[in-house]
């Protein structure tokens, strides 16, 4: 018998993937967004977290045996706009998804993408420490079965907001509309560490299986990459030019390498070295744009 997994937020960057790897592995899929799916081997269910009863009824309808949860607001500044919305959508929305378990389903073994960025130097950071300490505190109090995942910069084909993907996208517009023009970036030397897209879903996969429940799990590549060596690996993959605009005088702080020992010792590892997820990145834009 096939095993059911829900998967919120299906429509994102990360949700597109996560669909469609579970389905390949032979998972029934229900994908629930705000917006219907089409192109993805999965059942669609149309909703947004905040309303509750919706949520429910889903739970109670389909009661999964997995889910993963990747729905909410994802942007920096965007928080700064609209913080309540941000609290809202990534807490509220969170708090409806765990009631909704503990209802329905209390044995769904249930994985919450937090961020990196989790903390408090920013309302979005906010929202996902809220988010973290409520599913430490419901699967405490109520004996659910949930794990939370930290992945660092996710990258991969498809479109995201990140800088990988903009380059990626830019680049294709100096080849069709031959825009020479500098780019602008904060500083070369500012550092991130990368992931590809579909090593973090494969993660989240062993952790519905082996996680240990009310563990936090950080999941990243190890290694920090510097803005200028992604440049570098674009170049090689271009004929143009690329020229740069620094904004700062001086790299920001240097962010920590994400602790993945935890996840390791399940028996994970990445697949996608950064090189390859730069160019089939660069080879989805070619072919959608």
């Amino acid at each position: 018998m096939k095993k059911r997994i829900v998967i919120t937020g299906a429509a994102g960057f990360t949700g597109i993937h996560a669909c469609q790897h579970f389905a390949d592995k032979g998972y029934e899929v229900i994908g629930i967004s705000r917006s219907y799916l089409s192109n993805i081997k999965v059942r669609s269910v149309t909703c947004d977290l905040l309303d509750k009863e919706k949520v429910n009824e889903i739970f109670k309808t389909y009661k999964p045996d997995f889910c993963l949860h990747l729905a909410g607001e994802n942007s920096v500044p965007r928080s700064w706009d609209h913080p309540a919305s941000t609290i809202e959508a990534n807490v509220l929305g969170t708090l409806y998804l765990l009631e909704a378990i503990r209802k329905a389903v209390p044995s769904c073994r249930t994985v919450i993408v937090s961020s990196a960025l989790s903390g408090t130097d920013h309302p979005y950071g906010v929202s996902k420490k809220y988010q973290e300490d409520l599913v430490r505190d419901w699967a405490h109090l109520f004996d659910l079965q949930l794990m939370v995942a930290k992945p660092c910069n996710l990258i991969g084909p498809g479109r995201s907001p990140g800088f990988v993907s903009f380059l990626a996208n830019r680049i294709i517009q100096m080849e069709k509309f031959e825009d020479k023009s500098a780019i602008s970036i904060s500083h070369l030397e500012n550092e991130r560490e990368f992931l590809d897209v579909r090593d973090a879903i494969s993660a989240y996969e062993i952790l519905m299986k082996l996680g240990s429940i009310n563990m936090t799990y950080e999941i990243g590549s190890g290694k920090m990459t510097t803005l200028q060596e992604v440049a570098n690996i674009f170049q090689t993959q271009t004929k143009e030019k690329l020229t740069f605009i620094e904004t700062n005088t001086a790299p920001d702080k240097r962010p920590h390498v994400m602790n993945s020992k935890l996840i390791q010792e399940l028996y994970w590892q990445k697949s996608y070295p950064i090189e390859i997820s730069i160019k089939q990145i660069l080879s989805y834009y070619k072919s959608n744009s």
